[in-house]
């Protein structure tokens, strides 16, 4: 009996240290599910917390006031296997430690008494490490974009301090260049202001001379009355003989002062013509396209109908004409306008727009072609162009080529290759041309772009 009553006790306390136990290792006190801890499913837990336990009471109490010390219940825990016999082996030990040093880490290292565990998450478990493993990645990452951006902005601060010391540098070459111009121009128009005064000084002695020669010729005359009738007849022959002589070594300097004229004339002519040229050829093609040239109007050429635009990259029709200065160069009779640049060589385009008016033509010139008489739109005369008169193209050949028109003209592209004596005609961007002069003879002269404009037309060259 005493045996009996003693494994009866035994058995009773070993069935209440199993209840704690059981209490204590209850996940629902512990903060963590079964699943989440690893410790099986929720039917293999028996009941838990009975009313009536007194300790499991206790604990309770423990929890809900916050008073849970995972160090003291631990030490508890551990005297307790030891009573039940469930210490287990090396590795269940080494597990339990490693589980008690996560709990201590993550619940009495700078937490206030009475810390809970909150899940998997505040015991240290996997998804805790790897949190702090991502988060420190992300802190890396971080860095490393900031150093970035930081490399970065250095770069485009350099990049932009070096495009203004090179736009620095180049607005210092430009007035270099500007002030050579104006230096070189300046020095062209002492020149020729020099050779105009030489010319116009001795053609102020001459009428000096011519005046001073004929009041000696004046002082020597006598009245006729003082004179016999035969007497005046030899006179009269003798002074025309003299005078004759005195004034054709005048007359011989005049005819030199003429001739240099001409000659001032026709140089400046062909500096006019070839300058252009020149300056292109050093300049090469144009930004915006191959061969693209910039095309101004020349106001000497211009007709006394046609009025140019102020940037003289536009001409319109003008019923009443206006008071212009008479040049050599002017149309007088077609109202005709050329370019100012002229082509001895190479590819040369440029764009106009046509506004207005149904009757025009546009092409290139010799720059010897008649200016005081009527046009004849020729190539033989010097002249390629097309033209629109109503509904209908005319390409200038002979005899006139002539081809009916597909709506408004909008721009016409004219195309030379001095080279290749081709002028080529495209409306609109298009890359077919609309007509084409081949194998034109330019008889090694200039080449100008050419211009008339009937009533009410108005052109405008394009960029």
């Amino acid at each position: 009996m005493a045996s009996g009553s003693s494994r009866a006790g035994d058995s009773e306390e070993e069935s209440t240290h199993h209840t704690v136990l059981q209490h204590q290792l209850d996940p629902r006190h512990l903060g963590c599910g079964p699943t989440s801890c690893g410790g099986g499913t929720a039917q293999s837990w028996p009941k838990q917390g009975r009313f009536g336990d007194a300790e499991a009471v206790g604990y309770r109490r423990q929890l809900r006031k916050g008073n849970f010390q995972p160090k003291q219940h631990l030490e508890h825990l551990v005297e307790k296997l030891k009573l039940l016999g469930l210490e287990g082996g090396s590795g269940e030990r080494e597990h339990l430690c490693s589980w008690r040093k996560r709990m201590l880490a993550s619940k009495g290292v700078g937490k206030p008494p009475g810390f809970s565990c909150g899940g998997p998450r505040n015991c240290g478990g996997p998804a805790a490490t790897h949190e702090e493993e991502s988060a420190h990645e992300d802190k890396e990452q971080i860095r490393c974009d900031l150093e970035k951006l930081k490399k970065q902005r250095e770069a485009i601060l350099e990049l932009k301090m070096s495009g203004e010391r090179r736009c620095q540098d180049y607005l210092t070459q430009t007035e270099v260049e500007r002030q050579k111009i104006v230096s070189e121009f300046r020095q062209l128009r002492r020149f020729l202001k020099d050779q105009e005064l030489i010319l116009l000084v001795q053609l102020g002695e001459l009428d000096r001379e011519m005046i001073r020669r004929q009041e000696e010729e004046d002082t020597k005359m006598m009245p006729k009355a003082l004179w016999t009738e035969t007497f005046a007849s030899r006179w009269e022959i003798s002074s025309t003989q003299k005078t004759t002589e005195t004034f054709l070594d005048l007359e011989q300097r005049l005819s030199v002062i003429s001739q240099q004229t001409k000659v001032l004339g026709e140089t400046l002519g062909r500096f006019q013509d070839t300058l252009p040229s020149e300056l292109e050829q050093e300049q090469g093609p144009s930004p915006g396209g191959d061969g693209e040239a910039f095309i101004t109007l020349d106001p000497d050429t211009t007709n006394a109908h046609l009025v140019l635009s102020r940037n003289r990259r536009g001409v319109r029709w003008r019923d009443a004409g206006q008071e212009v200065p008479p040049t050599p160069q002017r149309f007088d009779v077609s109202c005709c306008v050329l370019g100012c640049r002229g082509f001895t060589t190479g590819k040369h385009s440029w764009v106009v727009e046509v506004v207005g008016s149904r009757t025009w033509a546009l092409g290139v010139a010799r720059f010897s072609v008649p200016r005081k008489t009527w046009l004849e739109f020729q190539p033989e005369k010097g002249i390629w162009a097309l033209g629109r008169c109503g509904n209908r193209y005319h390409a200038f050949t002979s005899p006139i080529t002539t081809f009916p028109v597909t709506g408004k003209t909008g721009r016409v592209r004219v195309a030379l290759d001095y080279g290749a004596g081709r002028v080529a005609f495209y409306l609109n961007g298009r890359e077919v041309p609309i007509f084409t002069f081949q194998k034109a003879s330019f008889g090694g002269e200039s080449i100008f772009p050419f211009f008339w404009l009937g009533r009410g037309t108005h052109f405008r060259l394009c960029p």
